[in-house]
């Protein structure tokens, strides 16, 4: 019989975690497995593809699809008031079906969901994709730390996605929590990252050094350290283009800043890209800006594609790097990051990192991790 699994996530929007999401429903063995997703919210660009491979149940229908005003005012109305309202009651109107093993696959509103299930049988896990010190954005759904904390106690299992983000949930939560939390590395699709990394795009770079930045734009990403570092540069005389693919709330800002300081020609806002291989494909190598990561997916994929990493000394990325010099791992830090482009710009010569990174790159293979992931839940 197979194992029914519920994963719970708030959308499916082009984040990391809910990136590595449709990966695990798209490659997990389903002669074995039943596979539910559930959402707040019916959004996001890993819609369509989640819903190929496995049930996606949304407490909310899709709001672009509402044409009526009044229900476009209960959409917002009901939004509010799923997460204002007690989870053991939100769980019994929206989980219908009995679950072998439920999962909360981020931090915040959907962990205290699942911690509220009212299926005493199923097993339940946690997955931790941040350093949740430096990106604390959790805390909000709770009135205060002890709540934060007894919730992560009523799981079976917390998982986090790397050996730094583990550390510093500890850290936060206690040494009670040492025997429970393990580490799953994310899966990623080699294979099919190379084979799209291949598809042709328009856009051409127009300088000789090019950079690939990609994240939504979001504090944590950092990517106002990253043109204010480039400024710098830019105005030192060095050449050089950076394009960034990534949608979110603070584009606006980054935009502005790099037309009002005329850089136009030194960064590319590309938008979000269903595809962004080609896009990696073609530069010289990926920039990481982040002030807080958990195990970035993005510097992942560029590794597999033998792309140099330049980035800030954030979780993961020491892991990820291994015993290899794939790049450089700069102080977390706006002067970090412009020491470190300095010296790359000055160096002018990837090849070194380039020799790294392949080697590394054959430690990534999608079935080992899933493999893992299905062991977990076969438990």
């Amino acid at each position: 019989m197979k194992k029914k699994v519920l994963f719970a996530i708030e959308s499916l929007a082009g984040g990391g975690a809910e990136k590595i999401l449709a990966t695990i429903v798209k490659n997990i063995d389903k002669t074995k497995f039943d596979i539910t997703v559930l959402t707040v919210v019916k959004t996001g660009v890993y819609v369509e593809e989640v819903e190929k491979y496995c049930t996606l149940i949304s407490m909310l229908p899709e709001y672009e699809k509402l044409t009526n005003p009044i229900a476009k005012m209960k959409y917002k109305v009901d939004y509010k008031k799923i997460y204002k309202e007690d989870c053991a009651k939100i769980y019994k109107k929206y989980v219908k079906n009995v679950y072998d093993v439920e999962i909360a696959f981020v931090e915040g509103f959907v962990t205290k969901l699942v911690a509220n299930s009212t299926n005493k049988y199923s097993k339940k896990y946690a997955w931790i994709h941040t350093d949740m010190i430096k990106n604390n954005h959790a805390d909000d759904n709770y009135s205060n730390f002890e709540e934060h904390k007894k919730i992560y106690s009523k799981f079976d299992t917390i998982f986090a996605v790397s050996e730094y983000v583990k550390e510093v949930f500890i850290e936060k939560f206690g040494n009670e929590f040492k025997e429970k939390t393990k580490i799953q590395y994310n899966p990623v699709d080699s294979q099919e990252i190379e084979k799209l990394a291949q598809k042709p795009i328009n856009d051409q770079y127009e300088k000789q050094v090019k950079f690939i930045a990609i994240g939504r734009f979001v504090e944590a990403k950092g990517f106002d350290r990253l043109v204010s570092s480039a400024y710098k540069l830019h105005k030192e005389g060095y050449e050089f283009e950076v394009w960034i693919l990534g949608q979110g709330e603070g584009k606006n800002d980054i935009g502005q800043y790099i037309k009002e300081n005329q850089m136009q020609d030194y960064f590319k806002l590309k938008g979000f890209q269903e595809n962004p291989y080609p896009y990696i494909q073609a530069a010289d190598a990926l920039i990481c800006s982040s002030r807080a990561e958990g195990f970035s997916t993005v510097a992942t994929e560029a590794l597999i594609l033998n792309k140099p990493i330049f980035t800030t000394d954030c979780s993961g990325m020491r892991e990820l790097f291994g015993e290899y010099q794939c790049g450089i791992i700069c102080e977390n830090s706006e002067n970090g990051i412009y020491d470190m482009l300095h010296n790359v710009l000055e160096q002018a010569d990837f090849s070194p990192y380039i020799d790294h990174c392949k080697i590394r790159a054959k430690d990534f293979t999608i079935r080992k991790r899933m493999s893992e992931i299905e062991g977990i839940l076969n438990a």
